[in-house]
């Protein structure tokens, strides 16, 4: 385990590939990551913010509509400098699609995101943490209180001593800490994992060996643009995003 992770020596995977059938007509022909907020999409407000903050290489998993990707790439391709796609045949859901995108990873600790959500938490304190406690997963986790548009199907954390997860239920309205699809992984780990699709968080527990996942608590705020409602409140937000100049 490094002792000591810098974001620019630190892959990040971003999870691309739903299909978003949750917004209706708003995804028939364009994924939800690229949907915009405000003049730019969603996808390249997450990227720069993460480039602003030192990251340098960037994989997007993708299936639905995965062609669509390609063009976003050639288009901001200045802006987003080392990012590839990582397509899937089939839809490989949050853990097969983080096991096959680690076969590209070439850091040994990598990120891992939701293409659909954005947290107003600096990554340097996560991958501080979890260098520090020599971890094998990290998992961000924000207060009930703090993500816009409600917890609905966010999941429920159980959180035992030193912040280790001891349990954790995909799926129904939570409280308290929940997960905020923000991850740090060490890569071995993860390549270890089955193939093929799956749930990364209907099978973490099976996933994790004794002691390997841990909660980083953030005081940030959550939005996701999963659902109309949370669509339209991240296009109403503009103090959550520079919406002029993402770069």
């Amino acid at each position: 385990m490094a002792s000591e992770l810098k974001p620019a020596a630190t892959d990040a995977v971003v999870l691309c590939g739903g299909k978003g059938s949750r917004l209706g007509g708003l995804t028939k022909d364009t994924p939800k990551p690229l949907l915009p907020i405000g003049e730019h999409p969603f996808l390249l407000h997450l990227l720069c913010r993460m480039r602003r903050e030192g990251f340098g290489r960037f994989l997007l998993t993708t299936h639905y509509l995965a062609e669509k990707f390609q063009g976003f790439l050639s288009k901001y391709a200045e802006l987003l400098g080392d990012t590839i796609q990582v397509s899937e045949q089939e839809p490989l859901g949050t853990g097969g699609a983080l096991k096959n995108a680690a076969l590209y990873v070439q850091s040994s600790t990598f990120v891992a995101m939701n293409g659909d959500s954005y947290i107003s938490q600096p990554l340097m304190p996560v991958l501080d943490f979890h260098a520090r406690m020599g971890n094998y997963f990290t998992m961000v986790a924000v207060r009930a209180e703090k993500v816009s548009g409600g917890t609905t199907n966010k999941g429920a954390l159980s959180i035992g001593a030193q912040d280790k997860i001891v349990g954790f239920a995909p799926g129904g309205r939570a409280h308290g800490w929940i997960n905020a699809g923000i991850y740090v992984l060490d890569r071995v780990m993860v390549l270890s994992w089955p193939s093929g699709p799956y749930s990364l968080e209907s099978n973490l527990m099976s996933l994790l060996g004794p002691g390997e996942g841990y909660i980083f608590r953030s005081e940030g705020r959550l939005v996701d643009i999963g659902t109309p409602e949370c669509y339209a409140m991240a296009n109403q937000d503009p103090g959550l995003f520079d919406l002029k100049n993402p770069s």
